[in-house]
């Protein structure tokens, strides 16, 4: 299976589904996971102000080695961090990456999230599905001859329709893989997002103190996302197994529309 993961920025996919793509990566399925944007502008130290393709580079070299570390490959549209717009232009560039790749399955976020460029991913994506099967859009990429599955993953955003989970996959097996994948992301975990939060004087210097506030962060967000999984769904997916961490989907009404059985084999649900 080709497994596509769609985010704004280098480090949205490895937090929201990198337990997922650990596993499809483990059982042999091809990962790529996709930055919108190369992150020049998210950080804070001066350096960056006059020069922020440095911090580009510096985020697309961590982009890489967090794919890496599950055997995943690493995709950028390379536009300017808080430039994503929904326009021709990008719109066209989603349409020929997704080609290229022939994805099976899409993981990206809703388009009701807090961040304006992770809602103009969002759109970017469901802008592109049904173009994706036009030969005569970008007749320069073949068009796919099927539609992939496109899904959501889990927030708790309410503006707009609350989640529904329609999928759980759990993660109890992968914490490791997810939490090597997030500690390769130094710049954010570490440095912009704790000096965003103000809490960057509270952020460990040596690597053990490191890794384990990876694990936490990971550890929090499975148990985060598994509490707000109802019983009847838990139950359907992983019948009679008992986990403590998940990841959670929607199934995108834009995609392809599957049944039970193509999603059990699309989603890493054992393991």
């Amino acid at each position: 299976m080709n497994l596509v993961c769609i985010g704004a920025h280098p480090d949205d996919c490895e937090f929201s589904v990198g337990g997922t793509a650990a596993k499809c990566a483990r059982r042999g399925d091809t990962v790529t996971l996709v930055t919108v944007t190369n992150g020049d502008r998210g950080h804070f130290f001066e350096e960056y102000r006059t020069r922020p393709h440095l911090l580009a580079s510096r985020r697309m070299e961590e982009a890489r080695k967090a794919a890496a570390a599950i055997g995943a490959q690493s995709r950028t549209l390379n536009l300017h961090d808080g430039s994503v717009y929904v326009n021709e232009e990008n719109t066209m560039a989603m349409v020929r990456l997704l080609r290229e790749l022939e994805p099976d399955l899409v993981l990206f976020n809703r388009n009701v999230d807090y961040h304006r460029d992770h809602r103009y991913t969002a759109q970017l994506v469901l802008d592109a599905t049904f173009m994706l099967t036009v030969p005569l859009y970008c007749p320069e990429t073949p068009a796919l001859k099927r539609m992939p599955v496109f899904a959501y993953w889990f927030d708790r955003f309410t503006e707009g329709q609350p989640f529904r989970v329609d999928v759980v996959v759990p993660t109890d097996t992968v914490l490791k893989e997810k939490a090597d994948v997030g500690q390769e992301h130094i710049s954010q975990f570490f440095e912009w997002l704790p000096w965003h939060a103000g809490r960057y004087e509270e952020v460990p210097q040596d690597p053990e103190g490191r890794r384990r506030q990876i694990e936490e962060m990971v550890k929090n967000r499975g148990e985060w996302v598994r509490k707000h999984v109802p019983g009847e769904i838990a139950e359907r997916w992983a019948p009679g197994r008992e986990f403590r961490y998940a990841e959670a989907f929607q199934i995108s009404e834009y995609g392809d529309r599957p049944d039970d059985e193509t999603l059990a084999k699309l989603f890493p649900i054992e393991g």
